[in-house]
């Protein structure tokens, strides 16, 4: 047999037995593969807040509220009063402790974005917005002008460094749901997270 032909079929039998050598081992299995699997972060599953206490922080201001703000509340009255003279739509209102004693910025709570347990959104209506809409309904000159002075006393929120104050926020529909809440604390651009208690 040529010389050739004899180191070829040495070769073949060579790789022959690396491969079923090879076909006998198992691929390396890491060691701890439920450790790495545990160790990968899950979203936290929503939790309902409807009823608690929100808080947020915005450049040293602090604010406070709860998701609907309860019927007994002062201006909560005022307004409904206002309300019920013209026979307006009923909104959903939000009131904001906004303490901002220890604050850098001006505060006038231009929005909120509310998120339900089941993802849906919900963003505030200007109460100003609101009230103009009850002056439409009326022609009466002395419940016009009474719903303009409402306007301009809690509408027109512009909390300066060092003051503390009470904004109303209002959604156009009935809030059942609240699971995360977004704040815009000073103009549409900058956005914080609140925290429910």
């Amino acid at each position: 047999m040529p010389k050739t032909t004899a180191a070829a079929l040495v070769a073949v039998a060579a790789l022959a037995l690396t491969l079923t050598a090879c076909s006998d081992q198992t691929p390396p299995v890491a060691e701890d593969a439920t450790a790495i699997e545990s160790e990968t972060p899950t979203a936290a599953a929503p939790v309902e807040h409807i009823g608690d206490t929100w808080t947020f922080e915005y450049e040293g201001a602090t604010g406070t509220f709860t998701i609907p703000t309860d019927s007994s509340n002062e201006l909560v009255q005022q307004l409904e009063a206002a309300r019920e003279s013209v026979g307006g739509e009923a909104p959903t209102y939000v009131t904001v402790e906004v303490d901002n004693t220890s604050g850098t910025s001006y505060i006038n709570m231009y929005g909120m974005t509310l998120v339900s347990l089941d993802g849906q959104q919900a963003a505030s209506t200007s109460v100003s917005d609101v009230i103009s809409e009850w002056r439409s309904l009326t022609e009466d000159t002395a419940t016009y002008n009474s719903l303009i002075d409402l306007s301009n006393t809690v509408g027109m929120f512009d909390l300066r460094p060092g003051a503390t104050g009470t904004a109303v926020l209002t959604f156009a529909e009935p809030i059942t749901s609240v699971a995360s809440v977004y704040v815009q604390p000073a103009g549409g651009t900058d956005e914080v997270q609140a925290t429910a208690e």
